[in-house]
Parts: structure tokens; C-alpha cells; sequence
């Protein structure tokens, strides 16, 4: 992982059975390997947070977009202090 990150949340369905897709959208494309193995968690109510590299943010966001989720947010995260994309 680089010394920046981005913090990538993905709104799901009001009961979260879409949280396997998300997963699965992100090994389609080949970018499951770019997500910490320690940064999946559940940003806020329906949402599921992760980190990816920065450099790697973009990828990650059009990959998911292109897989049907209509919302989706990335954050850099930089030593402690985040700032909305």
C-alpha cells in the first residue's frame, strides 16, 4: 500500500445483499488485489467503505460505476486527514 490511500464507499441496497457484488465486480476487472486486506468495513448505514492505493482510485470507481453501482464516493487519505472527491 502507498503512503496515500483512498477511502472508497459504495452505497448498497436498503438490506446490504449487494456487498458480495461489489467484490465481485472489483476481481472481474482484475483490481480485487489493489483493495487492504485490513480497510473493509461499513462506512455508514448501507454503505461499504475500503481502501485502495491512490494511483489505483480511478480504476477502482469506474470499475464499480460500470458494474450498475450508481453511487459511489472516493476520498484521498493522507496521514490522518481525508478530503472528499
Amino acid at each position: 500500500m502507498s503512503n496515500t490511500e483512498s477511502l472508497v464507499v459504495v452505497k448498497l441496497d436498503h438490506n446490504g445483499e449487494q456487498a458480495p457484488l461489489v467484490f465481485e465486480v472489483l476481481e472481474q476487472a482484475g483490481l480485487l488485489g489493489e483493495v487492504s486486506e485490513h480497510g473493509v468495513e461499513t462506512a455508514e448505514s448501507g454503505a461499504l467503505g475500503f481502501r485502495v492505493p491512490r494511483e489505483r482510485m480511478d480504476a477502482v470507481v469506474l470499475a464499480l460505476e460500470c458494474g450498475g453501482f450508481v453511487n459511489v464516493r472516493a476520498y484521498d487519505v493522507q496521514e490522518g486527514r481525508d478530503s472528499g472527491r
